[in-house]
C-alpha cells in the first residue's frame, strides 16, 4: 500500500527527476542530513540514526562508508522516521543498523520505515511512466536510473504487483 505521507511529501518537494534528491528534499522538511562519526560507526555498527537534537533540531545520519545507494536508501529511511512522526519528544532517537534493513524486521516502525524509503526512492509514478511509456522493464537498467539497489528494485517493482515471480 502507498503511504499518503510519502505522496505528500514527493508532490511538495520533487521536481520529477531522477534520482530522487533525498537530501534536497530532507532539505526542504527542516532535516539536516549528516555524515555518522567514524567513532559511532566503528563502535556501534550503525548505518544510519534518526534523532530530535538537544537544540530541538531534527537529523539524520547515514554512514558514508557504504554504498552510494545504501546510503541514499539509509537517508531516506531515516527521513521517514522523521515523516511518519517516529521520533518525536518522548522518542528522541532511531538507531539502525544494517539488519534494520530487512524487510522482515520485527519492528514495525522499521518495516514502515523501509516502506516508506522504497516508495520515496522509486516513486509509483516515476515507475509506471519508465515501465509503460519509455517500456524500460529491465530490473538492472531501472536500478541504476533511480540509484537504489537492483534487489531494492525487484522488491518495489514486486510488491507494486508488475512481477509476478
Amino acid at each position: 500500500m502507498e503511504l499518503p505521507a510519502v505522496k505528500n511529501i514527493l508532490d511538495a518537494n520533487w521536481d520529477w527527476r531522477l534520482p530522487v534528491n533525498v537530501e534536497n528534499i530532507a532539505s526542504k522538511l527542516g532535516v539536516k542530513v549528516s555524515i555518522l562519526s567514524p567513532w559511532i560507526r566503528e563502535n556501534d555498527g550503525l548505518s544510519g540514526l534518526a534523532e530530535i537534537d538537544s537544540n530541538g533540531n531534527r537529523v539524520i545520519y547515514f554512514n558514508n562508508s557504504e554504498s552510494k545507494n545504501r546510503q541514499r536508501f539509509t537517508m531516506a529511511h531515516e527521513l521517514g522516521h522523521h515523516a511518519l512522526n517516529h521520533v518525536n519528544p518522548q522518542n528522541p532517537c532511531f538507531r539502525d543498523d544494517s539488519n534494520t534493513f530487512n524487510s522482515n524486521s520485527s519492528v514495525w516502525q522499521e518495516r514502515e520505515a523501509n516502506n516508506f524509503a522504497a516508495q520515496l526512492l522509486m516513486p509509483l509514478d516515476a515507475i509506471k511512466t519508465m515501465l509503460f511509456v519509455k517500456r524500460i522493464t529491465n530490473i538492472k537498467q531501472l536500478a541504476e536510473m533511480f540509484q537504489v539497489s537492483e534487489a531494492a528494485m525487484y522488491y518495489r517493482l514486486k510488491n507494486l504487483g508488475y512481477l509476478t515471480l
